[in-house]
């Protein structure tokens, strides 16, 4: 005697239930863990931010450490949507924009000494008050978008740190851009002006050989077996950076006679 087969309506029935009580595990597995998510995520910024502006040795540094550092004497906002209204003043967006595309340029801007909670910073433009700026880096890689930040010095003429914070490029060949190795012969780049070519950075394999080549003092070597991701970044750090120049030789006209940084 054979055994029943279950009809198909049961089958759907029964599929349903299983995949309905997957998802809701899922769901509240993601609402539980969101906040546990957003804090990592805002701490690894902090960290880098404070990294990039020298703050601090962050391998030394704790959790607590780098977040009191970063509330204290850094302003500005790096939300996707930053809170113009902010409760803590320096929590509020620092912008300037671009005249040559309108394009808006979030400012980070990092202070001397510390920040009072419930006043607004001293004038971010103000270089005897300013450790640097620090704005975004962002590109389309070799496989998606990456995001990070370029700090610079008060005369936004020298490269004080690069970070480069999310990107999903191959691990262990594009994926090294966040390795110290790569990130910190950002460090001392000067761009006063650009090259010939309109460059301010060249990431290459070419060593510079003589001192009339023009990426003397700008180069970068490139990743090894990640050719792709290395041009991708020079190609977006580069109009990144004229971008930045460009919006802030614009604010520093726009400001009163005898203000000049």
């Amino acid at each position: 005697m054979s055994k029943k087969q279950p009809s198909p309506g049961y089958i759907i029935l029964y599929a349903g239930a299983v995949a309905a009580v997957f998802t809701a595990a899922i769901v509240a597995l993601q609402v539980s863990t969101a906040g546990i998510v957003e804090r990592n995520q805002r701490l690894l910024t902090e960290r880098a931010v404070v990294d990039i502006f020298r703050l601090a040795d962050v391998s030394t540094q704790s959790d607590a450490e780098i977040a009191r550092l970063f509330e204290t004497r850094v302003a500005g906002s790096y939300a996707a949507v930053p809170d113009e209204n902010a409760p803590d003043p320096r929590r509020r967006p620092v912008n300037i924009t671009d005249p040559q595309t309108g394009r808006n340029i979030p400012l980070l801007v990092a202070y001397k000494q510390d920040l009072p909670a419930d006043a607004p910073p001293p004038d971010p433009l103000a270089a005897e008050n300013v450790v640097g700026y620090a704005f975004p880096l962002e590109g389309i890689g070799f496989w998606a978008s990456i995001r990070g930040w370029m700090a610079v010095t008060p005369d936004a003429q020298t490269v004080l740190g690069v970070a480069f914070l999310q990107h999903q490029e191959t691990p262990g060949l594009g994926g090294r851009i966040t390795e110290p190795e790569f990130r910190e012969q950002f460090q001392g780049i000067r761009l006063a002006d650009p090259g010939r070519d309109g460059r301010y950075i060249y990431i290459d394999k070419n060593p510079v050989e003589s001192d009339a080549d023009p990426r003397k003092g700008r180069h970068v070597n490139a990743i090894t077996g990640a050719t792709g991701t290395s041009q991708a970044v020079s190609q977006f750090v580069n109009e990144n950076i004229a971008a930045f120049r460009r919006a802030m030789a614009a604010a520093q006209a726009r400001r009163p006679a005898g203000e000049e940084q």
